[in-house]
């Protein structure tokens, strides 16, 4: 028999046991939505940085496409637009954007008037270079690693750059032997027709009553303007004259100016006359600016011996820089020397020289005997090759060089020449 027995003491009948529903599986459903988040954060993270990665080396290939096509514009043919835009594509294509060719065409090369800020705002010395990897047709966009998993599966990026030539007409470093500039040879008594290094500037009579007067033909000498609509003139031209080699000679004051004939200049006022100083200014750079429109007063005496020591100084140098005329595909340029050298020390050459050019007219207006300056016109690049006896031979080029007076030259008047960034 089963007995009952009760807790008189408390009343209490005993609990009866109570069921719960399990939480197995709860932490599953948590990790499931954390994951999704990290996944998404992951993505902006991982494949922003691939989009930011991308827009640099995108503003890179542009700013160096800009580059090469002003390049070519400034240096080689300022005309030909066709050419500038295929430097643009090749200096692009060697530029990856995440591994890749950026998605360039011609149509994305254009030469748009400069903006507003550039040293030559309104001018028409600009190239804009537009630089793709997107999702335009035909266009080749960046790939997501972790968007797809939010259904972005294709990203992209642009980037600009615009490109400026200056054209100049001043510059420092000028050296210090004045050189006639080009002229139009009509009176052909020296040479064949038309104007050749063997022909002389022959516009006014020289001797006896009639003296100043126009011969008949005479030559004729008409110098560049610069700014908006400016032109070259008569004289010479940096694309037609490339090359060009010259004999700089000692005029001889007392005779018709023949090309390449120097006169010994003071470039720099302050520190006078004087072979030592002349001799320097060859062989090294004088701070002193020198314009077109410009006033340089005659060395006296012919400074031969000078010339001579300055520029054996000056081709010291750069003993192993020759000019080539198979370099530059043909178009003839510098081989050899610091240029070239393993590891570039030098960007340019010392021995590329900025030279300036006077007023063949202005010159021979007056009687040569006691004429005591020369009116410069320009400043023109020049390849210093060799002494030749007492004869210096050069070879007509820009010169790249920071112009002093901003935008003051013209596309084939000016030979000083630089290449800017401005957007």
């Amino acid at each position: 028999m089963t007995s009952l027995h009760i807790d008189c003491r408390s009343g209490a009948v005993p609990a009866q046991p109570v069921r719960r529903r399990s939480e197995r599986g709860a932490v599953l459903v948590q990790v499931a939505f954390a994951f999704l988040g990290l996944t998404a954060f992951s993505a902006f993270v991982v494949d922003y940085g691939v989009l930011w990665s991308a827009r640099r080396q995108a503003q890179n290939a542009a700013d160096a496409a800009a580059t090469a096509a002003a390049v070519s514009l400034g240096f080689v043919d300022a005309t030909n637009q066709a050419l500038a835009r295929t430097a643009a594509l090749d200096a692009a294509a060697q530029n990856l954007v995440w591994g890749q060719p950026p998605d360039i065409t011609a149509a994305d090369i254009t030469f748009p008037a400069c903006p507003v800020g550039a040293p030559g705002a309104g001018t028409n010395t600009c190239v804009k270079v537009d630089v793709f990897r997107n999702q335009r047709a035909g266009g080749n966009p960046l790939p997501t690693f972790l968007g797809s998993v939010v259904g972005v599966t294709s990203q992209g990026v642009r980037a600009t750059a615009t490109a400026e030539v200056i054209y100049g007409n001043s510059t420092n470093c000028v050296k210090p032997f004045a050189i006639p500039d080009k002229w139009t040879e009509l009176r052909n008594n020296q040479g064949p027709a038309g104007w050749d290094v063997t022909d002389s500037f022959e516009r006014y009579v020289q001797n006896g009553n009639n003296r100043g007067a126009l011969l008949s033909p005479a030559d004729v000498y008409v110098p560049p303007t610069g700014g908006a609509g400016g032109n070259n003139g008569s004289g010479f031209d940096v694309t037609a004259n490339y090359g060009l080699q010259l004999t700089i000679k000692d005029g001889n004051p007392s005779q018709s100016i023949q090309p390449g004939w120097y006169y010994p200049v003071i470039i720099n006022p302050s520190e006078g006359p004087g072979g030592s100083n002349y001799r320097d200014n060859i062989a090294s750079c004088d701070a002193t600016v020198i314009r077109a429109g410009d006033q340089l007063t005659m060395e006296p005496g012919n400074m031969i011996g000078p010339t001579r020591q300055g520029v054996g100084d000056l081709i010291a140098l750069d003993p192993n820089a020759t000019w080539s005329q198979s370099a530059n595909a043909g178009r003839g340029g510098i081989s050899g020397g610091c240029m070239s050298a393993q590891g570039n020390p030098c960007a340019l050459s010392p021995r590329v020289v900025a030279v300036p050019v006077f007023d063949p007219d202005v010159w021979d207006q007056g009687p040569s005997n006691g004429r005591s300056t020369v009116t410069v016109t320009r400043i023109v690049g020049m390849f210093v090759e060799r002494m030749q006896g007492n004869d210096v031979i050069g070879r007509l080029m820009p010169y790249p060089a920071q112009p002093f007076s901003g935008t003051g030259g013209v596309p084939g008047a000016a030979f000083v020449i630089s290449i800017v960034l401005v957007r």
